[in-house]
């Protein structure tokens, strides 16, 4: 139990990280099968309802470039009237979802949200 709450709490340390990139609202690990293992997106949100759609868009994401044979789902981009989301795949058991400003760099988010990416990996390793 004390390793399980110190998983999460690296892992919403991870989240911190990725929120310090101001063009980013808030952020959440999830599993692919819809579960939610940490968020940091803001508390108006059903953050489990959100983990449970990103799951949906990054399996369709996955099965439709499968079939398309345009080779491995890397992310989904989608804008809105009043911002964005990126859903990131985070190796084979997560997903890293990024609520963006509607007007963020997408260049510098993308360099931010890869590299949250590789420390969802390593805090993986430890555990």
């Amino acid at each position: 139990m004390a390793e399980q709450v110190e998983k999460r709490k690296e892992l919403e340390d991870v989240l911190h990280h990725l929120e310090r990139v101001g063009d980013i609202i808030g952020s959440a690990i999830v599993r692919r099968d819809g579960l939610l293992i940490a968020s940091g997106l803001p508390a108006e949100v059903n953050a489990r309802a959100v983990a449970a759609m990103a799951a949906a868009i990054a399996g369709t994401s996955e099965s439709s470039a499968k079939e398309l044979k345009i080779g491995e789902f890397e992310q989904v981009i989608v804008n809105a009237s009043q911002g964005q989301y990126v859903v990131l795949g985070a190796g084979s058991e997560a997903i890293l979802i990024a609520l963006l400003r509607k007007e963020a760099n997408l260049g510098l988010v993308s360099v931010k949200v890869r590299a949250v990416k590789d420390l969802l990996g390593e805090v993986k390793q430890k555990v």
